[in-house]
């Protein structure tokens, strides 16, 4: 029955509330035997042959990105059965006015909006998702076991109120694989996928981020599995430990910070730094200050540090789009000649910049 309220039906929206409380954990107790046997009884479902070696990593290596490369097998056969009437209904009327007013796809929606939510940023699309895509290893995004979980919930709402088509084995088998997933997230899986029957098993990575969605932890690993690898981030930058240390404890120089060739390592050092210490530097000048067409300000600064003859000059700027704020080194004087400088452009007029 469908919900006046919400436009879906109360059980999809537990559906939902579950996923989330999943999403968001902190802290998980990895049950492997029973994670390995929910994991095969996917392959059980669609009558498939079990891998016959179950290997468990401790993270996101490269024999399981390259493994991952090929799917699994109980993927590709949850994929077929997914061109079910609800699937091919769903896939057919996504672009509808019809479809975007049932009651299924208010309910993928909802569990979309979730993904932006505190509660369930531990994860948006999903941690392994997140985690896959910070490796840069796209492949391994379809051996994630969270992987179109709002169509698992877009699948769930139509079992329950399928309006004008009516579901068929395979919708329930749909629900089915997902109900299997779902059990495996809980107990501490991550990633799965096979290949020349060995079955490849990756723990949840915990993962932390800030309220821009960036990854993001001052006091540990944004990014991190237990007993496996560690990711250090600030604000959506990726750092290595010992800098990450340095940083967040405002051990480096202006010096340091002004050395650092990485435009956005500077940025978040600089962020970082107790700004008094701009004072200890030798020859500090502002040779121009404005006020760009945002209200944000530009300056150009001018400084000596050690072993160097000429002065350094940056182009010290806010970004108008995500205000974030830059040194930029150039060897200009003035702002807007090394704003334009910064583009490769000579007497440009701004307009409404974003």
């Amino acid at each position: 029955m469908i919900d006046k309220k919400l436009g879906y039906s109360l059980k999809t929206q537990k559906l939902i509330d579950k996923l989330c409380r999943i999403a968001e954990r902190k802290s998980y107790t990895l049950k492997k035997k029973e994670a390995e046997e929910t994991i095969l009884k996917t392959y059980d479902l669609f009558d498939l042959k079990r891998p016959k070696k179950i290997v468990w990593l401790t993270h996101i290596t490269e024999e399981f990105i390259d493994s991952a490369s090929s799917a699994s097998s109980a993927y590709r056969a949850y994929s077929a059965s997914s061109a079910s009437s609800a699937y091919r209904a769903y896939r057919a009327s996504r672009a509808s006015s019809a479809y975007r007013a049932s009651s299924a796809y208010r309910a993928s929606r909802a569990y979309s909006a979730y993904s932006a939510s505190s509660a369930y940023r531990a994860s948006s699309a999903s941690s392994a998702y997140r985690a896959y895509r910070a490796f840069s290893a796209y492949s391994a995004s379809r051996a994630s076991i969270d992987y179109d979980f709002d169509y698992t919930v877009c699948n769930f709402e139509y079992l329950q109120n399928p309006e004008k088509y009516k579901p068929n084995e395979n919708d329930k088998k749909f629900f089915e694989y997902s109900e299997l997933i779902i059990k495996a997230k809980e107990l501490g899986l991550g990633y799965f996928c096979d290949y020349e029957d060995v079955l490849y098993l990756v723990p949840t990575p915990i993962i932390s981020y800030n309220e821009e969605e960036e990854y993001h932890n001052e006091k540990k690993p944004a990014i991190y599995w237990k007993d496996g690898e560690e990711l250090y981030y600030l604000k959506g930058v990726k750092l290595e430990k010992k800098w990450w240390k340095k940083i967040v404890k405002d051990k480096m120089t202006v010096e340091e910070v002004f050395a650092i060739d990485n435009i956005e390592h500077r940025r978040i050092a600089f962020e970082y730094m107790d700004k008094i210490k701009m004072k200890d530097l030798k020859d500090y000048k502002v040779l121009d200050k404005q006020i760009d067409d945002k209200g944000n300000k530009m300056q150009i600064l001018s400084f000596t540090v050690q072993n160097m003859d000429e002065p350094l000059k940056f182009y010290n700027c806010i970004c108008p789009s995500s205000k974030r704020e830059y040194f930029v080194g150039t060897n200009e004087n003035t702002c807007i000649e090394a704003k334009n400088a910064s583009w490769g452009l000579e007497n440009v007029k701004y307009i409404n910049e974003w």
